[in-house]
C-alpha cells in the first residue's frame, strides 16, 4: 500500500488551521479556549512537515505542492497572534 503524504498533509494542515483559527472572532467558538490555538497549530506544523516529505519522496501528483504552499498561512497566523496580542 503506497502511503500519500501528500493527502495527509492537506488534511491535517486544514484542520489545524481551522482549530487554530476558531478562538478568534469571526468563528469564535471556545470549546478548547487558548490550547485550541497550541493544539491546532502543533497539527498544522506536522501537516507541514508531511508535506515536506511528500516533497522530497517525489510523490507524483500536485497536492504536494498545494500543501506546501500553506506555509504562508503560518506566517498569517503569527502575525494574526502579533496583531491581537502584541506579541508572541
Amino acid at each position: 500500500m503506497e502511503r500519500k503524504f501528500s493527502k495527509y498533509s492537506i488534511i491535517s494542515v486544514v484542520v489545524g488551521i481551522f482549530v487554530a483559527y476558531m478562538a478568534f472572532p469571526p468563528i469564535n467558538i471556545t470549546i478548547l479556549g487558548w490550547w485550541g490555538i497550541f493544539i491546532g497549530f502543533g497539527v498544522y506544523l506536522t501537516g507541514i512537515i508531511l508535506g515536506f516529505v511528500a516533497f522530497f519522496k517525489k510523490e507524483k501528483g500536485f497536492m504536494k505542492y498545494i500543501s506546501l504552499l500553506s506555509i504562508s498561512l503560518g506566517f498569517l497566523f503569527i502575525a494574526f497572534l502579533y496583531a491581537i496580542l502584541g506579541r508572541i
